[in-house]
């Protein structure tokens, strides 16, 4: 089984869903996603309250926005 990182980073999560943008849009476009989806909003919020101001996700948190 490979080796998962112990935390990812917002930009490395949205460059990979965003590839063909920057990676400053890309990570505006994510954000934009993420809070769109309120269920998953909440549930982030609720995992970290200060979910909304930190660069590096734990790998709940990407699992989360993955599935």
């Amino acid at each position: 089984m490979k080796n998962q990182p112990t935390y990812y980073t917002r930009r490395e999560l949205a460059k990979a869903y965003f590839p063909e943008l920057s990676e400053r849009r890309a990570v505006r476009r994510l954000t934009y996603w993420i809070r769109r989806c309120t269920a998953l909003h909440h549930r982030l919020l609720e995992d970290d309250p200060h979910f909304t101001r930190r660069r590096s996700l734990t790998p709940i948190q990407a699992r989360m926005i993955m599935d």
